[in-house]
C-alpha cells in the first residue's frame, strides 16, 4: 500500500460545498476533521465493518468506536470508498424511496440530484473516495470545517518532535490559505524546512485539476507554472505566510 503523504492539493468549489482533493486517507480525515461523527453508511466499498442495515442493505460504521476501527482498515484496497454519515439508525430507516435514490445516485454518479445534504439524517459530507489518498471527492455541510482539517492536517505533518510546541493557526492565516483553495491549492510536505527557530514549508496556486494523475505526475512543471508561490511559517509561537 503506497502512503501518499508528500503533497497535499486540494481543489475547492464553494458554490456546491464541494471538494476535490489528493494526498489526505480516510485515517487521516478523521483525524483531523473537528466534528465528530457519529454514524457511516458505506454506499460503495464492500466487506469492510461489522455493521450493517438491513432497510439500505449496506455495510455501516456505528458510533465513535466503529468508525476508529474502521480506520485500521485497508481502505485503499477497496478502490472506491463511499459513504455519508448519519445521525442514527432510526432516521436513516425513515428514508423515503427517493430518499435512497438520491443517496445511490450521488454515490454512483459523485454528483447529487438535488442536495448532497438530507435533513431526515442530518448527514455532514459526503466522503467519495477512489485508492485512498489519491482522489476523494468531498461534500461538506459546513465549509469552515474543512479549514480546519487543512490546518490540523498541516500542524500534524511538522509536529514530528515532541519537544518542539506547534501553536494553532490564527484565523487570518487559516482564511488566507482557505481562499487559495478556490484556485487549487497544493501544499508542498516533501520539504519541511527546520532549524533551531523555526519549521516552515512552500505551498502554490497551481489552478483546477479534477485528474490526479494529471497534477501529480506533472508535479514540477506545475510548481514552476504556479500562480501564486508561498512560504508557510511557525516562529515565535505563531504561524505567518510570506508570498514568495
Amino acid at each position: 500500500m503506497r502512503r501518499l503523504r508528500d503533497v497535499f492539493y486540494i481543489n475547492a468549489n464553494f458554490e456546491e460545498q464541494s471538494f476535490i482533493y489528493y494526498g489526505m486517507e480516510f485515517q487521516e480525515f478523521i483525524k483531523y476533521c473537528p466534528v465528530e461523527l457519529e454514524n457511516l453508511l458505506i454506499t460503495d466499498g464492500q466487506f469492510i465493518t461489522n455493521g450493517f442495515n438491513y432497510h439500505w442493505n449496506f455495510e455501516t460504521a456505528e458510533g465513535k468506536e466503529g468508525i476508529l476501527e474502521l480506520t485500521e482498515e485497508d481502505i485503499y484496497g477497496l478502490g472506491n470508498f463511499h459513504w455519508i454519515d448519519y445521525s442514527n439508525e432510526e432516521d436513516l430507516n425513515q428514508c423515503t424511496p427517493e430518499e435512497q435514490a438520491e443517496v445511490l445516485y450521488l454515490s454512483h454518479f459523485c454528483k447529487p440530484l438535488k442536495s448532497p445534504f438530507f435533513d431526515r439524517i442530518n448527514n455532514q459530507f459526503v466522503y467519495l473516495a477512489h485508492d485512498d489518498g489519491w482522489f476523494c471527492k468531498l461534500y461538506c455541510r459546513d465549509l469552515s470545517t474543512f479549514k480546519e482539517i487543512i490546518a490540523n492536517k498541516i500542524i500534524g505533518a511538522v509536529s514530528t518532535n515532541k519537544r518542539r510546541k506547534i501553536y494553532p493557526m490564527s484565523d487570518e492565516v487559516k482564511n488566507q490559505l482557505f481562499e487559495f483553495t478556490k484556485e487549487g491549492l497544493l501544499i508542498d510536505f516533501s520539504h519541511i524546512f527546520r532549524d533551531s527557530r523555526s519549521v516552515g514549508l512552500y505551498f502554490y496556486v497551481i489552478g483546477h485539476y479534477k485528474n490526479m494523475d494529471e497534477m501529480y505526475n506533472n508535479l514540477e512543471r506545475n510548481k514552476q507554472r504556479a500562480k501564486v508561490r508561498g512560504y508557510l511559517e511557525h516562529k515565535n509561537k505563531q504561524w505567518k505566510i510570506d508570498i514568495c
